[in-house]
């Protein structure tokens, strides 16, 4: 019997759920949201033995399999203090961003140092399209990719992309510049903000990403567009809810892009039973992420001068 936590109950903690009910393995499943109207979404059914809902964390069995962290970032320290007094968890998926601070991002990493089984949900690295992709690219020639959509939420999405280029470069952050000036809007949850209307260079040595995001217009719907050169050789990919079409050439090939509930129910299942996964490990996202924080807390205190955190999520 496998203990399973998922920690937030939110959009994406309900993805997760949808995921683990897939999962046909024996398995006990325990919720942890602060807000009790969140579990309204569970049916009477839902509520079993099986599945278990509360408030406090202090409900967690002492034993985990497997944690899930599905929450904001902006209490994220705070969580795993009070975890860390409460549970073992063999197993660990995080959400990204990862924290909203530099300072906080070092005390997380304090927290996990001795966790190996910890991963960053940024998933990217594992589909069928970018596995075709990096098996082509010739890693000696300079590699460019640009990504853009419309008020897509570099903040909160950029990482997805960032580690998807590492993965294809097999290199970390060098350098971080504005190509245009992005500005700072009020994201769709209360109190939390993004950066949007600009374009961000990221440096990996030689290789450069492009992060576009550009204002949306209303009943604007339009799919994230990436572009990835390498030498003589151009991918042009569509990423749409439902497929990812590959453009080479004359070539047109369309991927399936399954829901994240789908695609969590194949990777948290490997977690389970071999304690491996595709995902990035917490520690090589860490290293990514820390730069991101640092520029975009930087640019934050442009805008409110004494902040000591981003709020981001």
């Amino acid at each position: 019997m496998f203990n399973i936590a998922l920690v937030g109950f939110g959009a994406i903690g309900y993805r997760y759920y949808q995921a683990l009910e897939k999962i046909n393995l024996n398995k006990r499943i325990f919720i942890v949201d602060k807000n009790l109207k969140a579990f309204d979404r569970l049916n009477k059914n839902e509520k079993n033995n099986l599945v278990k809902i509360s408030h406090k964390l202090s409900f967690l069995p002492k034993k985990i399999d497997l944690l899930i962290v599905a929450t904001t970032c902006n209490n994220r320290v705070k969580l795993f203090s009070e975890l860390k007094n409460l549970v073992k968890f063999k197993n660990l998926i995080i959400e990204k961003p990862l924290t909203q601070s530099p300072n906080e991002l070092k005390k997380l990493n304090e927290f996990l140092k001795n966790k190996k089984n910890s991963w960053v949900n940024t998933d990217r690295r594992s589909l069928a399209v970018y596995r075709e992709i990096k098996k082509q690219i010739q890693i000696k020639k300079k590699i460019s990719m640009k990504v853009s959509g419309y008020s897509w939420g570099i903040c909160c999405n950029g990482l997805h992309f960032v580690d998807l280029f590492s993965y294809l470069t097999n290199k970390n952050i060098s350098g971080i510049n504005e190509k245009k000036k992005l500005i700072w809007v009020k994201s769709k949850r209360q109190n939390f903000y993004e950066l949007e209307n600009g374009n961000l260079q990221i440096k990996f040595e030689k290789h450069d990403l492009f992060l576009l995001s550009m204002k949306k217009f209303k009943n604007n719907k339009s799919p994230m567009r990436i572009t990835i050169k390498n030498g003589d050789k151009i991918f042009n990919i569509i990423e749409n809810a439902d497929n990812i079409i590959l453009f080479k050439k004359s070539k047109k090939i369309i991927y399936r892009n399954d829901f994240t509930s789908i695609k969590m129910t194949k990777i948290i299942k490997k977690i389970l039973i071999s304690n491996q996964s595709s995902l990035p490990r917490y520690f090589n996202s860490t290293k990514l992420f820390m730069p991101l924080i640092n520029f975009y807390l930087e640019k934050w205190r442009k805008f409110k001068k004494k902040s000591l955190k981003v709020p981001i999520t």
